[in-house]
C-alpha cells in the first residue's frame, strides 16, 4: 500500500468567505450604531444631547444635593444648562432651581447672606417664569417655594400660572394668589382678583362669599370711595346678587363711608321696594 495512502487526514477547516466577512461586518456595525442612535448619537459623534446621558447628570446632582455639595451639584448641570436643545434642558433647569433654594435656606436666617441669596432667587424665578411653558406641577413648586422666601409677587403669579393650566385647581390657585397678594401688602389687587372670581362662579353663595371678602381687602386698602365703585361694577354683571339683603346693606355702607348718603339712601330705597314687591300677594 503506498504510504500516501496511509497520511493521517487532517480535520477539515473552515475559512469563511470574503463576502460572509463583509456580511458579519455590517452586522457588527449596524447593532453598533443603533445602540448609539438610542443613547442619542446625531450623526456627529456627539453625545451630549443624549437623554440618557443627561438623566444621569441629573440623578447625580440630586445625591450631590443632599449631601450639601452644592457647587459639585450645579457642576454636573452645568453641560446640560449651556445647551437649552437638549433633551432635558428643563429638568436641569427644574434641578438647578432646587439646588439654589436649598442652598438658600441653609443660610443662617436673618444674616445678609440668607438676604443675598433670596434676592438672587426671586431674580431667577422671575426668568423662569418669563419663560412660561411649565406644567401646573411646576408653577405650584415655584409658588410655594416663592412664598416661603417671601417673594410673594411672584408666588400669586405662579398661583394664576397654575389655574390658567390646570382649571380644575383654578379657584384653590386664584384665592392662593389672592392670599400672597395680601401678605405683601397688596390687597387692593388681592380683592380684585376676588371680585371677579364672584362674577365668574356660577354659585350663589361662593359668590357673596368672594365679593363680600374683596370688597373689604379694596376698602382696607384703597378705601371706601374704591371699594363702593368696584362693588358697583361688578354687581351690574351680577343682578340677582345686588338684590340680596346683606349685599345691599353693604354697599349703603360703603356708600356712607364714602361720603354718598344719597347713594345710601338709593341703596337702602331700592331693597325697600323690592321686598314690598316680594310681599304682594
Amino acid at each position: 500500500m503506498s504510504p500516501a495512502l496511509n497520511k493521517p487526514q487532517l480535520p477539515a477547516q473552515y475559512v469563511l468567505r470574503p463576502a460572509s466577512i463583509f456580511i458579519f461586518i455590517v452586522v457588527v456595525l449596524t447593532v453598533i450604531l443603533a445602540i448609539a442612535w438610542s443613547y442619542g448619537w446625531n450623526g456627529k459623534l456627539d453625545f451630549q444631547n443624549s437623554s440618557a446621558n443627561g438623566k444621569a447628570r441629573i440623578q447625580s446632582a440630586e445625591l450631590l444635593l443632599q449631601s450639601g455639595q452644592y457647587q459639585a451639584a450645579y457642576q454636573q448641570l452645568k453641560p446640560i444648562l449651556d445647551r437649552p436643545q437638549d433633551p432635558v434642558y428643563r429638568q436641569a433647569q427644574r434641578m438647578q432651581w432646587k439646588i439654589d433654594w436649598t442652598n438658600a435656606m441653609a443660610q443662617p436666617p436673618h444674616s445678609a447672606a440668607r438676604a443675598k441669596a433670596q434676592a438672587a432667587l426671586a431674580l431667577r424665578l422671575d426668568q423662569l417664569l418669563k419663560e412660561g411653558r411649565w406644567s401646573a406641577k411646576d408653577y405650584a413648586h415655584f409658588a410655594i417655594d416663592a412664598q416661603m422666601i417671601g417673594a410673594y409677587d411672584q408666588s400669586a403669579e405662579a398661583w394664576l400660572a397654575v389655574a390658567r393650566e390646570n382649571p380644575k385647581a383654578a379657584t384653590q390657585a386664584m384665592n392662593s394668589a389672592a392670599a400672597a397678594w395680601t401678605a405683601n401688602g397688596k390687597s387692593v389687587k388681592a380683592g380684585q382678583l376676588l371680585l371677579q372670581m364672584a362674577l365668574h362662579n356660577k354659585q350663589t353663595s361662593l359668590q357673596e362669599d368672594y365679593f363680600i371678602r374683596g370688597l373689604t381687602l379694596i376698602q382696607g386698602g384703597g378705601g371706601a370711595r374704591l371699594a363702593l365703585a368696584q362693588g358697583e361694577k361688578i354687581l351690574s354683571g351680577l343682578p340677582q346678587l345686588a338684590k340680596k339683603t346683606d349685599i345691599v346693606l353693604i354697599m349703603a355702607r360703603l356708600a356712607l363711608s364714602a361720603g354718598q348718603p344719597s347713594l345710601a339712601a338709593q341703596w337702602l330705597k331700592a331693597q325697600l321696594e323690592s321686598s314690598a314687591q316680594d310681599h304682594l300677594p
